[in-house]
């Protein structure tokens, strides 16, 4: 067979037989001839996913045509193949839905993560629920998990990584329109922090871990109370303690998603301080990731410069110059110097043009309004 080389195939005869061995056994795929004998492919397909939503359907035929296509892209049919086929097409579409099932996985994952790290969190199901009623968070959602492709696809096409990046933006930009101090913010960040590693002459990849991490580093507040977010004046203290979690939260929270290790730590550390008095572990120095370092640094500077209902923005200049008391305090002098330099040179200026983590290039060429409103 086509696919026994490289994977566990289990064959069955007509529908009845598949469905019985479907709920035997835990099938990731199902390859679907809608001419067989008993019961007939759409019969098949259709109880498929009413009883199994995560198995992912694949059709090939030799008696296709627009009105079955269109039954399957209805029924979340991932590709629809018709006869004759070769070897190299099969193999690529199995693939690429197996991909797309390990994606939605890792989603799930996520999702539960979110229950066993806040408990049953009313405040977390509420963010869950505003990403559901929220029409843009519903088609880039559909998109990124629900999409068939059903359609000639390069065999070296990754559909995890990017995917679990959007599901992740969506997310990330959902917990910020909780707040509209918030908006913006963690775009700005990642503009900020790269312009950083890119002075510091970071490779590609550093440079993309840098940026996915600022983008994501209060990706915790997912469980912050409603009332934090709202904007609502609450003493600076005890607004404080009641976001200490996010960063450990947030790396909970990223670390079984398959990003790369160092993404989750940074998130974990953008809070420590240069002097060691920082939070969650008490780290100084160099012992802290060199990312968290670097968006600590940022992501002060767009907090400091944006609007909070208990305090006005700052001018660049007075930010900078917080950042300069404070550094060797709260920040590291080097990444201090480079971002002063950087802002007072006109490098922040084109943050209006900070885009998204999906975005194929480093740099950022989507649109953002430039009226900032500003972070803890």
């Amino acid at each position: 067979m086509i696919l026994s080389g490289n994977h566990q195939v289990t064959t069955a005869e007509e529908g009845a037989e598949a469905l019985e061995i479907l709920r035997t056994e835990t099938i990731d795929l199902v390859t679907v001839d809608l001419n067989m004998p008993g019961m007939k492919g759409d019969a098949l397909m259709r109880t498929i996913r009413a009883e199994f939503p995560q198995t992912e359907i694949i059709i090939i035929t030799g008696c296709g045509s627009v009105e079955t296509a269109v039954e399957g892209i209805r029924h979340g049919v991932f590709d629809y193949l018709t006869k004759p086929f070769d070897v190299v097409q099969v193999t690529a579409s199995v693939e690429r839905a197996l991909a797309r099932r390990e994606d939605r996985q890792r989603m799930v994952c996520f999702l539960e993560g979110i229950s066993r790290v806040l408990g049953q969190n009313r405040d977390a199901n509420l963010v869950l629920e505003e990403l559901d009623a929220s029409p843009l968070a519903q088609e880039r959602l559909r998109a990124v998990l629900e999409e068939p492709l059903l359609g000639p696809q390069s065999a070296g096409t990754r559909v995890s990584g990017p995917r679990t990046i959007e599901f992740l933006e969506v997310l990330a930009e959902t917990i910020e329109s909780r707040d509209i101090y918030m908006r913006g913010h963690a775009r700005r960040v990642a503009f900020y922090a790269d312009l950083v590693s890119a002075r510091l002459c970071l490779s590609r990849e550093e440079r993309e871990h840098v940026r996915m991490a600022a983008f994501l580093h209060d990706i915790g507040k997912v469980g912050a109370a409603s009332d934090l977010l709202a904007g609502k004046l609450i003493p600076e203290p005890e607004r404080l303690e009641s976001i200490r979690d996010h960063p450990a939260i947030g790396e909970k929270l990223l670390l079984p998603l398959g990003l790369a290790a160092s993404i989750a730590t940074t998130v974990r550390h953008h809070h420590e301080r240069y002097d060691g008095a920082g939070y969650p572990d008490g780290l100084a120095g160099d012992d802290i990731p060199l990312a968290s370092r670097i968006i600590a640094v940022v992501e002060a500077f767009d907090a400091m410069t944006c609007e909070r209902p208990y305090r006005k923005a700052r001018t660049r200049d007075e930010a900078l110059a917080v950042l300069r008391e404070e550094s060797r305090g709260q920040f590291d002098p080097a990444f201090v110097d480079i971002f002063c330099e950087l802002a007072e040179g006109g490098a922040t200026n084109s943050v209006g043009s900070a885009g998204t983590l999906a975005s194929s290039e480093l740099g950022f060429s989507d649109g953002l309004d430039t009226k900032n409103r500003g972070a803890a």
